[in-house]
C-alpha cells in the first residue's frame, strides 16, 4: 500500500467516525424529541379534558343563572336550553333501551 492509498484511507476512517458519531447524536435527539412529544401530548389530553369540564360547568351555571332570572329573553333563552338538555337525556335513555332490548 503506498502513502497516498494510506492517507485516503485515513481520511476516509475518520470521516467514517465522524459520520457514525452524527448518527448517534441524531438517533439521541430523536429519542429525546419523541418523548418529549410524548409528554406534551399526555399534557394535550389533560388540558382537553380540563377544558371539556370547566365547559360543562359553566353550561350548568348558564342554566341555573338563567333559570333564577325572571326576565323575558332569558326565560326564552333558558327555557330552550332547558328543553335540549331534556331532549338530549331522552335521546340517552332511547339508546339504553335499544342497547338493553
Amino acid at each position: 500500500m503506498t502513502e497516498e492509498q494510506y492517507k485516503r484511507l485515513s481520511a476516509l476512517d475518520e470521516r467514517m467516525d465522524r459520520l457514525l458519531a452524527l448518527c448517534e447524536r441524531q438517533k439521541t435527539e430523536i429519542r429525546e424529541l419523541t418523548l418529549k412529544w410524548e409528554q406534551e401530548k399526555i399534557t394535550v389530553q389533560q388540558v382537553q379534558g380540563e377544558l371539556q369540564a370547566l365547559k360543562t360547568k359553566y353550561g350548568n351555571l348558564l342554566t341555573a343563572h338563567v333559570t333564577s332570572v325572571e326576565q323575558g329573553d332569558d326565560v326564552k333563552s333558558a327555557r330552550k336550553r332547558l328543553l335540549n338538555l331534556v331532549r338530549e337525556i331522552d335521546a340517552c335513555i332511547n339508546y339504553i333501551t335499544l342497547l338493553n332490548g
